[in-house]
Order: structure tokens, then sequence, then C-alpha cells
């Protein structure tokens, strides 16, 4: 009987833990606060993953414009299938409205 182990993660590219199947408490609150044109329900149907770690970075708005590169240029070894186009729109207004939030005065 041999064990099988995971292969170590490669450091640029630590293990990933499981996607979530269904959006946090907390993320749906979020979805409803935001302007209705930037609600992105497609992607909280199709990745509600995504949705919900955008919901926890949004109270650090520095911390968005990093995630968001990563979801449209992954750099990971993995091919990836992309997104759906509605899921791509979504993204881009979120990018325009986190990129609106930096550029206000405060």
């Amino acid at each position: 009987m041999t064990s099988s182990t995971p292969p170590d993660p490669s450091p640029s590219h630590p293990q990933r833990q499981p996607q979530a199947q269904a959006l946090s408490a907390d993320a749906h609150a979020w979805l409803a606060g935001l302007p209705p044109r930037y609600q992105p329900l497609a992607t909280a149907r199709q990745h509600p993953h995504i949705v919900n770690r955008l919901c926890e970075l949004w109270p650090t708005p520095a911390a968005l414009p990093a995630y968001m590169k990563e979801l449209v240029l992954s750099s990971r070894p993995a091919r990836r299938e992309g997104f759906a186009f509605e899921v791509l729109t979504e993204l881009a207004d979120l990018q325009s409205l986190v990129d609106d939030m930096q550029q206000a005065p405060r």
C-alpha cells in the first residue's frame, strides 16, 4: 500500500482552498448595498466564491485592483476556461467603480 501525498505547492502558487458553492450572508448584503448598475448578479450565480472574496476585500480598497487583475490575468500554470461575457462585463463595471472610488477626493 502506498500513501499518496499531494505535491508541495510552488511558492508563487500556494495551494488554493476549495471554492465556495454559495454566497455568504455578508456577500448578499454587500450585493444589495451596491448601486444596481454595479451588482454582479451573473458572477454571483456562476462564481459565488469571487463575489464572496470581493465582499471581503471591499472594505480595503487598496487590495481590490490586484484581485481584479488576478481574476482577468491569472498567472496560474493551469489552463483556464475563461469567464462568460456577462461575467467579464460585470467585472469590468466593478473595476470602473473601484477606479472611481480610488480617484474620489477624501
